[in-house]
């Protein structure tokens, strides 16, 4: 019931923050920007987000046959798409879906879950290395920019020390399988004696995961430098889409100092203020503010029209990625929950897995 209400809740507030930005830019505006783009355009914007998709996909897939785990290419999908949808309609735009996906396909990988979930890890933290890289190019070019305020400098330097610094640690202590996190684990239980052995279990699960992903950077490298490269050709479609949108609809041509400015400022509003499903409200406004910055003769209207088209776009996976949730996911976790306490269970199981 609470989640519900959080849920719902989260809903109301990004609904009323959009009502909020369309009221005092101007849905006539809004959607007369969005009227704008040809049919030229509208391809531009859906190929974008359908290559960057397929990215995701084809990334993970090469890692999961790197490491011999075999999942149907339609389960791939669906959990890839599952885990984005609920990435994009929780408080975080870029973790929250992960165990979700990690679940959707363990069943059927015929490999302990430990592995599968290693590759969601590589593939998740590769995608960060790539964002991180662009990362560091728009934030050379927001902090030597004489149009961003001393005060804005000061806040994104902030912001991506805090990404750079761990995406490092990651890098550092799976490349080098330290295993800092299971020792952290561990050193909370014997701080808190009444959840030692829970914590105790959890450190050594996590301990063989930290294994696998280590197998990434010494077994697997090469197809880790793949997806490395998948992933940052992803990236790149996301650093273009001011220019695909606001070229087509504006004929403007934005600089690489402005396209990596726009980029290192959104990475940050999808960390820190991605607190509405699909960033309603928070992300229209946030473009108000970067193209202000960025490129003034951006109107708001035209502004709040490019982070909505792109939602729209993006919306369409979401939609997949929640009918597949709903279609295989929630009755799988229902055949887990239920199983235990039906002698049935495990063969209804087993025949419900061979349909899917």
């Amino acid at each position: 019931m609470r989640s519900t209400l959080n849920l719902v809740g989260s809903v109301l507030a990004g609904a009323a923050s959009l009502s909020l930005v369309l009221y005092f830019v101007g849905w006539r505006e809004t959607f007369a920007a969005m009227r704008a783009l040809d049919a030229v355009g509208i391809l531009g914007v859906l190929g974008t987000v359908v290559l960057t998709v397929a990215a995701w996909v084809l990334g993970w897939g090469v890692i999961l046959r790197a490491y011999g785990v075999r999942v149907p290419l339609g389960r791939m999908i669906g959990a890839r798409l599952s885990c984005f949808a609920v990435s994009y309609l929780t408080p975080t735009l870029y973790f929250g879906g992960e165990p979700f996906r990690g679940l959707l396909v363990a069943d059927k990988a015929g490999a302990p879950a430990t592995r599968v979930f290693a590759t969601i890890i590589v593939e998740r933290f590769l995608l960060g290395m790539s964002m991180a890289l662009f990362i560091l190019v728009g934030g050379f070019y927001a902090i030597v920019s004489p149009d961003i305020p001393v005060g804005e400098k000061r806040l994104l330097i902030g912001g991506l020390g805090f990404i750079t610094f761990w995406v490092l640690v990651g890098l550092v202590n799976f490349a080098w399988n330290l295993k800092w996190v299971s020792r952290s684990i561990r050193w909370l239980g014997r701080v808190v004696p009444r959840w030692r052995d829970r914590l105790t279990h959890a450190a050594a699960k996590v301990s063989e995961t930290e294994d696998e992903v280590s197998y990434a950077f010494t077994r697997h490298w090469r197809a880790t430098l793949v997806v490395f490269l998948i992933q940052v050709a992803a990236t790149l479609l996301t650093y273009l889409r001011p220019q695909i949108f606001f070229g087509a609809a504006l004929g403007l041509r934005l600089s690489f100092s402005q396209l990596s400015v726009v980029f290192c400022l959104y990475i940050l509003l999808g960390f820190f203020l991605w607190i509405t499903p699909g960033g309603l409200g928070t992300s229209e406004a946030g473009a108000i503010g970067i193209f202000r910055l960025v490129a003034p003769s951006i109107t708001t209207g035209q502004a709040v029209a490019y982070s909505l088209i792109f939602k729209f776009a993006e919306a369409i996976f979401v939609v997949i990625g929640v009918w597949y949730l709903m279609q295989r996911g929630l009755s799988f976790f229902g055949r887990k929950v239920g199983a235990p306490h039906g002698s049935g269970g495990a063969s209804r199981d087993a025949k419900s897995d061979r349909r899917s």
